[in-house]
């Protein structure tokens, strides 16, 4: 196309194109990402170092009290001792708890 010109119908399709990219928060964010992306000197895009955020260790705990109340829940049913009920509502309380938790974050992550 070296040497054509845009038709005028070509070059306000182009800028109602543009316009409507300029106010989309996604591309805007698609952008800004491929900025971060710095040619090194053989020409390939190198990342900048992004810092870590550290691990949590609440889905680790989560999975363990849920793995305790499905543990403690037949027991307590079987036996139908006090004690084990009492554990079983705890560590039940516990897991919810936890759940929640953990939906808070992660819907924290996507918003």
């Amino acid at each position: 196309m070296a040497g054509h010109a845009l038709s005028r119908s070509e070059r306000r399709s182009l800028t109602a194109i543009e316009r409507t990219l300029r106010t989309d928060p996604r591309f805007r964010r698609v952008m800004t990402v491929g900025a971060e992306l710095l040619p090194d000197g053989r020409g390939t895009p190198e990342r900048r170092a992004e810092p870590e955020e550290p691990r949590s260790r609440l889905p680790g705990a989560v999975w363990a009290s849920v793995v305790l109340s499905l543990v403690l829940l037949p027991l307590a049913a079987a036996t139908s001792s006090p004690t084990l009920i009492c554990a079983f509502a705890v560590s039940y309380a516990i897991t919810l708890v936890g759940i929640g938790l953990l939906l808070r974050h992660w819907c924290g992550r996507c918003g």
